[in-house]
């Protein structure tokens, strides 16, 4: 039983996607935070470093998004808007702009990228710290059965479609569908479910978009959005919305009104699926889902066996350590440990698609001896990412139980969208002990006796320091309070945080 929960405030946007009662995707998107990933623009040029073969293009959102010079000069189209470019017979090509009166023959090479020449690009990854966006040139417009590429001719089917003759059914289809000179579309995994008038429809809705992307771009100067992805509830049902889904609830009118009519533009008969919530009990509240959103956050996730789990974010990586914990096994510690590395291979791609990590990530399974059960646990890997939109690339196993495995990043992750680096601790996710900090308050209390005082020194400390101030520093406090002649009086206030110390 799969079902989407859309729950919508005016501030925030959230939607849960679960499994059997158990929740396998989390999305938020809020109203404060612009979204970018997937949008087109028409760009200009800021700056070209060779150095680093990039180009930094002015989108008109902030940062100057990020253009490798290969990305552009490998494009098909090569869209720049130089004074000199191919041409059709309408004296245009798509993604390039001539002059309103070109000149009889056009140099076919568009030249070297300048700065101040405009282009198109779409941003593939959303800005991360201080990077800005990721663009390319090779634009993709995704409807729900096909990804549509103007500046790129390949004409192919998802990998993720299998089956040999649905594959050579989708090709059939999209050679048939006359697309034009230059242009290619790619056959999403929910094509399979459709017929071809469906997938007929969709291309001609694409190429149609296209077309208004185009004229707009054509008519206002950049920078500018000339398209905008959609909005997180209407990409979910694109993305998602198939046979299996048995419901999909959301708890807004409007926005139930919204995706029914999106839903019955792209397939009539799943829009019996969507309901409007009408129950007072908020709806994540009714699911459970607000007791399962809190747990997305842990650090440490247990397995049904015992072992655990444990994830480690860093800037540069995250790193999955797996623990045998509580389960020790009845008599031969290989099969132990390849039961828990086995199961640990499920909970860590749900939990990696849960909180949406991407990059680099690093999983240190349990040492095994066996080099099948090596490859198993690779195969057990790889088989529990089948159903990850993202774009994924597993190393097989080593000896020492390492995987390396790369996740396409678009957006922030879910931490990084609700959590921010702790201003206590810098970001170390660690505080001092109590004995450190009692250690330090004698120091400063050393200092502060030696000046100019009042007969009665007041420390205010956390009761934790308090208490270890007054069982391991007692004698210490009686030997201030004999040479500097002043009384020393501990405050315990438990408001204060454990590595405040104040005097007064």
């Amino acid at each position: 039983m799969k079902q989407i929960l859309i729950n919508v405030e005016p501030y925030e946007k959230r939607v849960a996607v679960t499994l059997r009662g158990t929740l396998e995707e989390f999305h938020i998107e809020r109203a404060d935070q612009a979204r970018l990933a997937g949008n087109v623009y028409k760009g200009v040029i800021e700056s070209v470093v060779p150095g680093i073969g990039a180009l930094f293009v002015n989108i008109g959102t902030g940062k100057n998004g990020f253009l490798y010079i290969d990305d552009l000069e490998g494009s098909r189209s090569q869209p720049l808007l130089e004074e000199e470019v191919a041409v059709n017979k309408k004296g245009k090509i798509p993604g390039f702009f001539a002059r309103k009166n070109p000149p009889p023959k056009q140099s076919v090479s568009p030249g070297r990228p300048k700065k101040g020449q405009e282009v198109i690009v779409q941003v593939v990854k959303e800005p991360i710290g201080t990077k800005g966006p990721l663009l390319t040139t090779d634009i993709s417009l995704p409807g729900k059965y096909i990804v549509f590429m103007p500046f790129n001719d390949t004409v192919g089917v998802s990998k993720r479609v299998e089956d040999r003759q649905k594959r050579a059914r989708l090709k059939e289809v999209l050679e048939k569908l006359d697309l034009p000179k230059g242009m290619g579309c790619i056959a999403r995994t929910q094509s399979i479910e459709a017929n071809p008038r469906q997938i007929r429809l969709e291309f001609k809705y694409l190429l149609s978009l296209w077309s208004r992307i185009q004229q707009r771009a054509e008519k206002q100067r950049a920078p500018l959005a000339v398209y905008e992805e959609y909005g997180l509830p209407l990409r979910i049902i694109r993305d998602y919305f198939d046979e299996d889904i048995e419901k999909i609830l959301v708890d807004s009118r409007e926005e139930y009104k919204k995706i029914a009519r999106f839903a019955g533009s792209i397939q009539s008969n799943l829009r019996k699926k969507i309901f409007y919530y009408r129950g007072k009990t908020p709806l994540y509240e009714k699911y459970g889902i607000e007791e399962r959103i809190e747990k997305i956050f842990h650090r440490k996730i247990f397995l049904k066996s015992g072992g655990s789990i444990v994830i480690e974010q860093t800037e540069g990586l995250v790193a999955i350590d797996v623990n045998t914990g509580k389960f020790t096994g009845k008599r031969n510690p290989e099969e132990t440990v390849f039961k828990t590395n086995m199961e640990a291979t499920q909970e860590v791609a749900r939990q990696v698609m849960l909180r949406d990590i991407g990059g680099i990530i690093v999983i240190d399974f349990i040492d095994m001896a066996d080099r099948g059960h090596r490859k198993e646990v690779t195969r057990a890997l790889e088989s529990a990412f089948k159903r990850d939109k993202a774009k994924i690339n597993i190393s097989p196993i080593s000896s020492i139980g390492l995987v390396e495995m790369t996740r396409q990043r678009i957006r922030k992750s879910l931490e990084s969208v609700s959590f921010r680096e702790c201003p206590y601790c810098n970001g170390m996710g660690r505080v001092k002990t109590p004995a450190t900090i009692a250690i330090a308050a004698i120091r400063k209390l050393r200092r502060k006796l030696a000046e100019k005082s009042p007969r009665e020194v007041f420390i205010i400390a956390h009761p934790d320091v308090a208490d270890h101030l007054e069982a391991v520093f007692k004698n210490t406090l009686r030997f201030l309070e004999r040479r500097f002649r002043k009384r020393i009086t501990i405050k315990r206030d438990s408001k204060i945080h454990v590595e405040d110390i104040y005097f007064e």
